[in-house]
Parts: C-alpha cells; structure tokens; sequence
C-alpha cells in the first residue's frame, strides 16, 4: 500500500506549485557554489541537509499507513511546502530590507517599490518599516513541521484531509470556505494547497499580539528548540505544548532541515 502512495524522486527535486500557481520542477540548490546544481545534498558552512529520500501526493488518509512510515510520509509532504514558504517570505523581506537601505541614504523609491511597500504595510497591518520588518521573516523549517506534525496528527486529522487545514486553523468569516466542527460552532479554514495553509500560519504568527515576543526573539535566535517556548500561547496545554513540540523536533531529527535551502521562488514587486 506504502509502495502504492509513494512516488519515489530525486532527493533534489520536488514538484509543487510555485509563486505564479504555476507546477514546475523545482530544486534545492546547493549553498556552497563550488557544488553543482543537482547534488543530493544542500551543504552549508558547518552542516549537510539531507531531504526527504521520497515525496508522495497527499493520501486520502495517512491512517492507512504504519505509524512509522505515515510519519516519513507526512515530513516528505510538508518540507517542500515549509521550504517554499520560507523563501517566498526570505525574499519578501529582502526586498523590504534594500527599501529601508535606500530610504535612510535618502534615494527615491521606483513606483514599484513605492507600491511594494503600501502593499506589505496593509498586509501586515502595519505603518511603520522596522516594525514591518520585524513581521516579516520566518521560523526554522524544524519548528513549523512539528507544529504541523502535532496539529494535523501527523496528517490524519479530518480538517487536514479535507480542506489541507495542517494549523487547526479557525474562521469567523462566514464567506470562507470551511469545514464545520462537529457538535461545535467552530468552522476551521479550508485551503486549496498544503502552501497556501502554511502562509496563512505564518501570517498568524507574523501579525498575532501572542506571537509577539516570538518574532522579537527570533531576530536573534534560530535554534527551534529555544524558539519552541515562545509558542506557549498557541495551545492551551501551556508549557506541555512547548515540551511536546521540542520533544517531535529531537524524536525525529526534524532540525536536519533547518540547514536546507531552498532559493527556486520568485516575488515581484
């Protein structure tokens, strides 16, 4: 059945729908430019990422799976889509990065840049740029899969299944798209890709008043697991939410991908 599911590729090459909603294969590029394009390993200064060794297109339900490959299956999923969200906001942020370099030499802006900048401000409900770009950035891939992995329940929850809900993400708005709780009034988010989830968490995290001592503490701080504390407030288990994401990140080794890089997406101003 496993076999079945899963289309085995090229640990480099993932096929997932890019910033234009148009699928394409796409590559994990090496970091160290004396290695060529297609290596299997993405090598930094100090460490090696190895990607997942197989992705699959999204079951129907991973509960068809053992326990120890629905979990391989669920990571092989969610990397290439944590990876491609963390790109698209990387080159966000370094778009908003030359604008504040320009503005405090006291260049003009294009009309691009202007707009570019009206158009982030609004999103991130924000007037100021430093603040923006405190709101505009990204946490290590490690982090965001155990949150996915302990959310969803390793792809087995009915909002993941149904409307590729990874974040148990609610809505208010009746004009959404979503999928009602049962015995609840709670309707939950329904998404058309595992990416477009994911940006709406970030976004979450990147604007939420909860998450604010988060996104301070992580423009100095990388480690996942000291990041981890800072999401106390996502679930009302408290600390022992804290512990169980620190204990999904060491149990399976999730922060060999922090060290991935992924450089093939694309924002125009």
């Amino acid at each position: 059945m496993f076999q079945q599911i899963v289309a085995v590729i090229f640990v480099a090459v993932f096929s997932i729908y890019g910033c234009e909603k148009n699928r394409e294969q796409e590559t994990f590029q090496a970091v160290n430019k004396t290695e060529t394009e297609n290596k299997i390993h993405a090598q930094t200064e100090e460490k090696v990422c190895v990607l997942p060794k197989e992705t699959i297109k999204k079951p129907a339900n991973l509960l068809t799976l053992s326990y120890s490959k629905r979990k391989k299956a669920f990571i092989a999923m969610i990397v290439p889509a944590v990876l491609k969200a963390n790109c698209i906001i990387d080159k966000e942020r370094e778009i908003l990065i030359k604008i504040r370099e320009k503005i405090n030499k006291g260049e003009p802006l294009t009309e691009k840049e202007k707009k570019f900048l009206t158009r982030m401000k609004k999103k991130y409900r924000t007037k100021n740029l430093d603040e923006l770009l405190i709101r505009v950035n990204t946490l290590p891939p490690s982090l965001v899969i155990a949150q996915a992995a302990i959310e969803s329940g390793w792809g087995t929850s009915r909002f993941f299944i149904e409307g590729n809900n990874i974040f148990g993400i609610w809505t208010f708005d009746n004009k959404t798209e979503a999928i009602q709780a049962k015995n609840s009034t709670a309707r939950l988010r329904k998404y058309t890709s595992l990416l477009s989830s994911i940006e709406d968490y970030y976004y979450n995290i990147n604007t939420g008043w909860a998450y604010r001592d988060l996104r301070i503490a992580r423009l100095k701080e990388r480690d996942a697991l000291k990041l981890a504390k800072y999401l106390r407030n996502y679930s009302i288990l408290r600390d022992e939410y804290v512990r169980r994401l620190q204990h999904v990140i060491k149990k399976n080794n999730l922060q060999q991908f922090d060290n991935c890089i992924y450089d093939n997406c694309t924002v125009k101003l």
